[in-house]
């Protein structure tokens, strides 16, 4: 049995590799860790206790686990046009972008959110790890939010360089990529 984890544990390391993550900015998360996650003031944290910490850096938990939409917060920053406003929104991919390279490099993709619309989630690669998204997933993303003509930006969605700025994370597939 210990054997199949480590054989499991290697195949994921790879496979991050392959996707050019920084394996120790990605950890497992959990069923008891996801319902963390929707309890206002806890998106910073794992409980670790209950996972098991390996030297990769990557924390494995139960299976994976299916977020459920949870767009009201930003539907609402949207419809008060707010500006830097720190959220967390669960929902479906819409459509992946080109990623930008001119200045930093960004992976750009758009949200579609319950009332119709679409929110750009801009993850600062120079910061922040790719995450393996596509066209179709749901993924849990906190970050800070700016209203745009166009339906707004996430952005800030990596680990804060910065002690006055909150930690931003996409959760996919039971990973979290910061």
């Amino acid at each position: 049995m210990a054997v199949c984890n480590k054989f499991k544990l290697v195949l994921l390391a790879g496979i991050f590799l392959c996707f050019g993550c920084n394996a120790a900015n990605v950890q497992r998360v959990g069923a008891q860790e996801a319902n963390q996650f929707q309890s206002q003031g806890q998106n910073q944290g794992f409980n670790q206790g209950s996972s098991q910490s390996t030297r990769s850096g990557i924390v494995i938990g139960p299976a994976n686990v299916p977020y459920a939409v949870d767009d009201a917060k930003i539907i609402q920053a949207q419809s008060q046009q707010a500006r830097k406003v720190e959220l967390t929104v669960t929902a479906p991919i819409k459509k992946m972008l080109r990623e930008e390279d001119y200045r930093e490099p960004h992976q750009r993709f758009l949200l579609i959110l319950s009332n119709g619309t679409t929110v750009l989630v801009a993850n600062d690669l120079q910061y922040g790890t790719y995450a393996p998204v596509q066209a179709g997933n749901v993924v849990r993303i906190h970050g800070e939010y700016i209203w745009n003509e166009r339906g707004g930006v996430l952005h800030w969605t990596h680990k804060s360089d910065e002690p006055r700025h909150e930690s931003g994370y996409i959760d996919f597939n039971g990973m979290r990529y910061q």
